[in-house]
C-alpha cells in the first residue's frame, strides 16, 4: 500500500489497488446474504479466491525498498501503529454497537485487522526468505502445513502463513515479468474466465465453504483430512494465481478516475467496516433482501469506497490511520 514517489508513478499499480479495494468492501457487505442468495454467494467466492492474496502480492512489490534497505521502522510506523490505534477503536466500537466486553485484545485481530498484523510480520519473515526465489517451497509449504493443526487467531498466525508466499513472490517480482504476463492473458481471455467460473461455480457455490479462502481454518474444522487439505490448499494457491492474473490483465495501466483515489486504500480499509458492522446489527438485511435491492446494495458499496477514498475523509482520519505524520 506504499504510495510510489511522486512523478514515478505506476497506474497499473494504483489502479488494481483501487479496485482491490472495491472488492473489499463489496465482500463484506455481501456477507449476510451469502447464506441465501445462491449468486451472492458466486460473487463471494469468486473475491475472496483471489482479492487478499493479490493484496498481498501488491504489497510484497512495493515493500522492495524497504526490505532491502533494513528501513525496519517504516513497517511500525505505517503498519503496526495503525493496527495498535484502531484495535482499541474496535474494541470500544464493539463494546456500544455489538454489547460485548470492553477488552483490548493486543494479540488477537479484530474485525479486519488481521490484515496488518499479517502484514507487519511478512517483514519479520522476510529477514529470513529474502535470499532467494526458491525459499517460496518453504513458504508454500508452510502455507499447507498451517491447517493440519488448529491454530489459535493469536497474531493471525494461520492466516499469516497461508498468505506469505504471495507477498513473498510480490517481492520478488519484477514489472518486466508482470508486462510478459500481460501480453500472453489479454482481457478477452480474462473475462472467459471470469464468466466460466460463475457459470461452474453456481450450481454448487452453495456447498463450496468459503472458510477455504480465508486461511484460518484447520483442515479438521473444514471436515477433511490433513492429507486431501494440503493438495486442497495447493491447488488452491493454484487457483489463485490464475484467477489473479485475469484480474490484473482486466486493470488499465492508463490514468482513471479513480488513479489517485488508490493512495487512500488504507482509510476505506480500516474505516469501512464501521458501518457494515452496524448494519449487521440491525434489519437491513432483512428488509433488503430481493434481487435488485441486492445489486443496488452492491452499487452503494462502490460509491461508498469512493467516499472513503476522497480527500475528505483522510483530512479528517489521517491522524489515526497516519500518526506518523503528527511527528514528521
Amino acid at each position: 500500500m506504499a504510495a510510489q514517489e511522486a512523478g514515478a508513478r505506476d497506474y497499473f499499480f494504483d489502479n488494481a489497488k483501487f479496485l482491490l479495494i472495491v472488492l473489499v468492501v463489496m465482500g463484506h457487505a455481501v456477507v449476510p446474504y451469502i447464506g441465501e442468495h445462491t449468486g451472492v454467494r458466486t460473487l463471494y467466492l469468486i473475491i475472496y479466491s483471489f482479492h487478499m492474496p493479490l493484496f498481498f502480492l501488491i504489497a510484497g512489490y512495493f515493500a522492495k525498498k524497504a526490505i532491502d534497505r533494513r528501513q525496519f521502522l517504516k513497517p511500525v510506523q505505517t503498519i503496526l501503529l495503525p493496527y495498535l490505534i484502531f484495535q482499541g477503536i474496535y474494541a470500544v466500537y464493539y463494546y456500544f454497537i455489538e454489547d460485548r466486553e470492553l477488552v483490548y485484545p493486543l494479540l488477537e485481530p479484530l474485525w479486519s485487522l488481521w490484515f496488518l498484523l499479517s502484514l507487519f510480520t511478512f517483514y519479520v519473515l522476510m529477514v529470513f526468505f529474502k535470499y532467494s526465489i526458491y525459499l517460496l517451497i518453504p513458504a508454500v509449504l508452510l502455507g499447507m502445513l498451517a491447517g493440519v493443526w488448529e491454530i489459535a487467531p493469536v497474531l493471525s498466525i494461520s492466516r499469516t502463513l497461508v498468505f506469505f508466499p504471495f507477498f513473498l513472490l510480490g517481492y520478488f517480482m519484477k514489472k518486466s515479468s508482470m508486462n510478459q504476463v500481460r501480453t500472453i492473458i489479454n482481457p478477452k481471455i480474462s473475462i472467459i474466465v471470469f464468466a466460466g467460473a460463475a457459470v461452474l461455480l453456481y450450481p454448487f457455490a452453495d456447498n463450496i465453504m468459503f472458510e477455504w479462502f480465508y486461511g484460518s481454518e484447520s483442515y479438521a474444522a473444514l471436515g477433511i483430512g490433513a492429507g486431501a487439505g494440503m493438495a486442497v490448499r495447493l491447488g488452491l494457491y493454484i487457483v489463485t494465481i490464475i484467477v489473479s492474473l485475469c484480474f490484473l490483465a482486466l486493470v488499465p495501466s492508463r490514468p482513471t478516475v479513480f488513479s489517485a483515489l488508490a493512495l487512500n486504500t488504507m482509510y476505506v480499509y480500516l474505516l469501512h467496516g464501521f458501518l457494515l458492522r452496524y448494519l449487521r446489527t440491525t434489519d437491513f438485511y432483512t428488509v433488503f433482501n430481493g434481487n435488485v435491492e441486492i445489486m443496488l446494495y452492491i452499487a452503494a458499496a462502490v460509491v461508498y469506497t469512493f467516499v472513503l477514498s476522497s480527500n475528505t475523509v483522510k483530512k479528517v482520519f489521517w491522524p489515526v490511520i497516519e500518526p506518523k505524520r503528527l511527528w514528521s
